[in-house]
């Protein structure tokens, strides 16, 4: 296997500058690897390789010359675009049926950003039904594989990002997340994944959008191998200033530590892991707490109410539908006799969310203000620059199906969507089996850089990102 797919996307990118590394070669070794893969866990929906290539010359016969011009911060490093944003003359389905036949007619703002730091695109990645499920599939390209073991999900909605960077076959993607979808898929696939504070990085150009009053639910943000190739990632695509995170020291801390729930029951594995990286960084100097505890179910519980009344559902169901809310029962039966146009998990998924919705606005958590109260009460707790340290997924990476029992197996996500907290995963144990055990990092808003100091102390200790090398 080429060295190189080992190295994560700043350290491609030092080389390239360093010239230790050829452009021709890095790509090449990355189509290698794709074309080694995909047919196995689907994740690379719409290849680009000739133009990739065509690129990966240009940059070479730059490299080339005599020049001492300063060359872009991605200068060289192929990456992969989720398919929800709009790449120009490239398919924009976002796995819609009703959206097969869309071409983009201009770059997503985030894409052009890659662009213009020297990034070269390799392609798009898979995404469920216009990004509703926490995990990969649709009537359109089909269902996305966990590269650790093809039996079990990807995650969604960026599932196709977190399989192929899992694999190997990329360096560093571009997701997104409303609920969790750059998160989940980093939890299944062993990768990092970074969610920032609502607004840093431009989802313009993203499909699905969202309304108005949920635009702040909505981010887009990378996923890695590495923790500091988030970091870079963040500075080129990052709308306001960025600081550099190794500069912040740790000592002293809160690090708050939540691993149990009721509503959210972990495994022993998750649990343990959970426990080992607060251990971790209560020897990094971090002062770790375990209490007062903060509310992760009535966030949660505000999130989907919110959501719902706000228009999110409603919003999704139009969109699936084309322009028009579909038809609940048509689209049932047409795919009992397998010919829906909308994948059953999605279905499912919508009426779980519509009446969770429903319920919960009844029961008074429909409210701007008290969720407002709840980010107080969050970051009291936390305590200035503290960060808080959580699961992702509640077990191991599951099997395919996952998205039917979602319900009664709710990830550490949302809430923090709708807080508007920036956060970080990162692998920190790997399983008997090759499956990943990750845990999640999480700031208070605009200080992603804390969550990215801490997550790198926790990949610094651990085995981190490893490549899935039995696909």
């Amino acid at each position: 296997m080429d060295d190189v797919l080992s190295l994560g996307a700043a350290e491609i990118a030092r080389r390239i500058r360093a010239r230790q590394l050829n452009p021709v070669e890095v790509v090449e070794a990355h189509i290698r690897r794709i074309e080694q893969v995909n047919s196995r866990i689907n994740a690379v929906i719409v290849p680009l390789f000739e133009q990739a290539r065509e690129e990966a010359q240009q940059a070479a016969d730059r490299l080339g010359g005599n020049g001492t011009e300063d060359l872009p911060p991605l200068f060289g490093v192929p990456v992969t675009i989720k398919d929800s944003f709009a790449l120009e003359g490239v398919s924009h389905v976002s796995g819609a049926y009703q959206r097969r036949d869309i071409i983009a007619e201009s770059d997503a703002a985030a894409v052009s950003k890659l662009k213009e730091a020297g990034a070269i695109i390799l392609g798009k990645t898979n995404v469920p039904d216009l990004c509703w499920l926490g995990e990969t599939v649709n009537p359109v390209y089909g269902r996305t594989r966990n590269p650790h073991d093809t039996r079990r999900m990807a995650g969604g909605s960026s599932g196709g990002e977190g399989a192929i960077i899992g694999a190997g076959g990329s360096p560093l993607g571009l997701g997104s997340d409303v609920a969790g979808s750059l998160r989940i898929p980093a939890a299944a696939c062993g990768v990092v994944s970074l969610k920032p504070s609502a607004g840093r990085i431009s989802t313009k150009g993203h499909v699905p959008g969202a309304p108005k009053a949920l635009l702040d639910f909505l981010s887009a943000g990378p996923m890695a191998r590495r923790i500091e190739d988030l970091a870079l990632a963040l500075k080129v695509l990052s709308e306001t200033p960025t600081s550099d995170y190794t500069q912040i020291d740790l000592k002293g801390r809160r690090v708050t530590v939540y691993i149990r729930n009721p509503l959210y029951p972990v495994s022993g594995a998750v649990a343990d892991t959970v426990a080992m990286a607060a251990g971790a960084l209560r020897s990094a100097g971090m002062e770790v707490a375990d209490t007062p505890r903060p509310p992760l179910v009535k966030a949660g519980f505000q999130f989907m109410a919110l959501f719902h009344k706000e228009g999110g559902t409603r919003n999704y169901r139009k969109g699936l539908g084309g322009g028009v809310p579909f038809d609940y029962i048509a689209e049932l039966r047409a795919n009992l006799q397998r010919r829906g146009r909308i994948s059953p998990e999605v279905l499912g998924f919508q009426a779980f969310m519509s009446a969770a919705g429903s319920l919960l606005k009844l029961a008074g958590f429909a409210n701007w203000d008290a969720l407002d109260r709840t980010r107080e009460e969050f970051r009291r707790i936390m305590q200035p620059g503290g960060v808080l340290l959580c699961p992702m997924l509640v077990t191991p990476p599951p099997r395919h199906g996952w998205s039917w029992w979602m319900p009664m197996s709710i990830p550490y996500a949302p809430m923090f969507n709708a807080l508007g907290f920036p956060a970080v995963c990162v692998p920190v144990r790997w399983m008997d089996k090759g499956l990943p055990l990750v845990v999640q990092v999480v700031a208070q808003p605009g200080e992603a850089e804390a969550a990215l100091a801490v997550a790198v102390e926790l990949e610094r200790v651990s085995t981190g990102w490893r490549i899935a090398d039995k696909v």
